[in-house]
């Protein structure tokens, strides 16, 4: 049986320039953030215990609540002309929501609305200067789906 991955170089990033309403809105511009950022780290939000022990158990016995927003976090270089960056900052000064989308090489991704969270820089000696920025999500990740283009052939 053979693996089955999908391949990271060629992944785009993207951020929405103005405030969202909603994870991929249909007449956004988007500004591109692939070309400093290096990992992009997402973890699902962690549900809450509700505790439901009885006089009958014998030991505590919890089940699901609520889960905790999602999060996720852009690491890489950092840049002062990268538009892109210069929206994450903006949006951490103002916590204004934006949309985000996150297309690897196939086509399959996410797109997401956030708030951007935490915002650091981080210099050390023989190297570049780092950024990363932490997004609290707001509702679940929207997949997305390779578009299939259709061939016309001619009938003869």
């Amino acid at each position: 049986m053979s693996s089955k991955y999908e391949k990271s170089q060629g992944t785009k990033v993207s951020i929405s320039a103005n405030p969202a309403t909603e994870a991929n809105p249909a007449n956004a511009v988007w500004q591109a953030i692939d070309c400093t950022t290096k990992e992009i780290s997402y973890t699902g939000g962690q549900k809450s215990d509700i505790e439901v022990t009885t006089l009958c158990s014998t030991e505590q016995e919890m089940t699901n609540g609520l889960a905790a927003p999602g999060e996720i976090t852009l690491s890489g270089n950092w840049s002062a002309d990268e538009a892109g960056q210069n929206t994450l900052r903006h949006a951490y000064d103002t916590d204004e929501l934006h949309a985000f989308k996150v297309e690897f090489p196939t086509g399959n991704g996410y797109a997401f609305l956030a708030e951007v969270r935490q915002n650091s820089w981080s210099v050390a000696t023989s190297g570049v200067v780092t950024a990363s920025f932490t997004l609290r999500l707001k509702g679940k990740p929207v997949p997305l789906k390779p578009t299939s283009l259709t061939k016309n052939t001619p009938q003869g």
